[in-house]
């Protein structure tokens, strides 16, 4: 096997191990971020990371093994996967209307729900914790820091402001983990491509 192959073959091994990573990595950002998804986009999502998954494990044994066959699997399934993810972010970006974060903190304060959002977004009220003072109720243990009641524990920001913030960032993050990993599936569908041409020409010369 010549020089050039084998560098190919281990910067293969190498992006089909980081894309695995990132793949589990986009699977703890899912079930971290869960419950401010769709049940819909959660599930194909999971399926979606699971079979990048999947192929990026294929891709490092397929590699090592120096097989045709699990090469060429790999980096068609590489393709099939890319080109679905490449239009659904494109349509992503042009589609997707940034939750409302007034929205979902007024249906939290209207039904008395606050303190799961004011623990989990460090926020307190729905502008501030002032909107407990002027209804005359005492500021609630979720609205501080560890749970500590004192006042250099107390959330300082409303809740509004930090849940649009975070939906915000929830959207540029999900774009680049999409671009991200589209990018190291077509660098390993044309590594995989090399290396499958490369291993059947080994194989026709160790034939004669």
């Amino acid at each position: 096997m010549g020089c050039a192959t084998t560098s190919v073959k281990i910067t293969s091994i190498v992006l089909n191990a980081i894309l695995g990573f990132l793949a589990v990595g986009a699977i703890g950002w899912i079930a971290y971020n869960a419950d401010t998804e769709t049940e819909e986009f959660v599930i194909a999502a999971y399926i979606a990371c699971s079979v990048i998954l999947l192929f990026a494990l294929l891709g490092i044994f397929a590699a090592i093994r120096e097989s045709v066959i699990l090469t060429a699997t790999s980096a068609v399934f590489l393709l099939i996967l890319a080109i679905p993810q490449i239009v659904s972010t494109c349509l992503f970006l042009h589609q997707y209307d940034v939750k409302s974060g007034q929205e979902m903190v007024e249906l939290a304060w209207q039904a008395n729900n606050m303190d799961a959002l004011q623990q989990k977004h460090e926020c307190c009220g729905q502008t501030s914790a002032q909107d407990y003072v002027h209804l005359s109720q005492l500021i609630p243990p979720s609205c501080y820091a560890d749970l500590q009641q004192t006042p250099d524990h107390l959330y300082v920001e409303g809740c509004i402001e930090k849940l649009q913030s975070f939906y915000e960032s929830d959207k540029q993050r999900f774009i680049i983990v999409s671009w991200v990993l589209v990018a190291f599936e077509l660098i390993c569908f044309a590594l995989a491509v090399f290396l499958a041409v490369s291993f059947q020409n080994k194989q026709r010369r160790m034939e004669f």
